[in-house]
């Protein structure tokens, strides 16, 4: 694929800017952008935001025309959404679909936010350094019952997320209908059941906070994918059960 040095900003807030992106997608022209001597051509293994979620792995099996559009601004806007077209569909409205599919799956709860577009047909539409994926990432688990309070690595895997310390294999985090999730501990079976709030990206990954109590009312408070000075500055927080959960 194409990486752009200056890559057209091809975006939406709101409905009403849909027509401005397709002005701006409609004058991306692959073919031309091809021919510049400061493209960068790139394996889309070096592009792991890409293969590493499920709205990317769609946009790259599919043929032009095709758009994947993300959250924006992404550290607070979780959302992904692939649109795929037909010949002889156009590359502008697939771009203008690929928003709407976003939009649509921010609002309401995400009303500052809105969508961008990273992927065009063969082209990168964000800087190289967005299309970034972190294959590990910290947490943070508390469970104050059982007295623990960990630092623990998250890792994605093909069932769930692992968390683990330097010794081993902690826990497993798996996602279930919306935001529901579970958190098994593998050394005793123990079972915790909540919900997730996916808050924005870090390094090409959904940073979340998860609520969940087990069987006999204990709670549980994760955080997984959240840089170390926002740790260190929001965890108080964060680490406290919500008042509505």
């Amino acid at each position: 694929m194409a990486v752009l040095p200056n890559p057209p900003i091809i975006a939406a807030t709101e409905p009403k800017d849909l027509d401005v992106a397709h002005t701006i997608a409609a004058n991306t022209s692959s073919a031309e952008i091809s021919q510049r001597e400061s493209v960068h051509w790139v394996g889309v293994d070096a592009l792991p935001f890409l293969g590493s979620t499920e709205a990317g792995r769609r946009f790259l099996a599919a043929a032009a025309p095709r758009a994947l559009a993300r959250g924006m601004p992404k550290e607070i806007c979780p959302a992904t959404a692939a649109a795929i077209g037909i010949a002889p569909a156009k590359q502008a409205d697939v771009a203008v679909q690929a928003l709407q599919n976003c939009l649509a799956v921010l609002a309401p709860e995400h009303s500052d936010c809105g969508c961008r577009i990273v992927g065009l047909d063969d082209m990168v539409t964000v800087p190289w350094e967005d299309i970034a994926y972190a294959t590990g990432t910290s947490a943070r688990l508390r469970v104050a019952a059982l007295g623990i309070d960990l630092v623990l690595v998250a890792e994605q895997t093909d069932d769930g997320t692992l968390l683990r310390d330097l010794r081993g294999p902690v826990a497993r985090v798996r996602q279930g209908e919306g935001d529901a999730v579970a958190v098994e501990f593998l050394d005793t079976g123990r079972r915790f059941e909540g919900r997730r709030i996916a808050v924005g990206f870090r390094r090409g990954r959904i940073a979340e906070r998860i609520y969940a109590t087990d069987s006999g009312g204990d709670r549980l408070i994760l955080l997984i994918g959240f840089e170390p000075d926002e740790l260190a500055g929001q965890a108080a927080a964060w680490l406290a059960w919500p008042s509505k959960g």
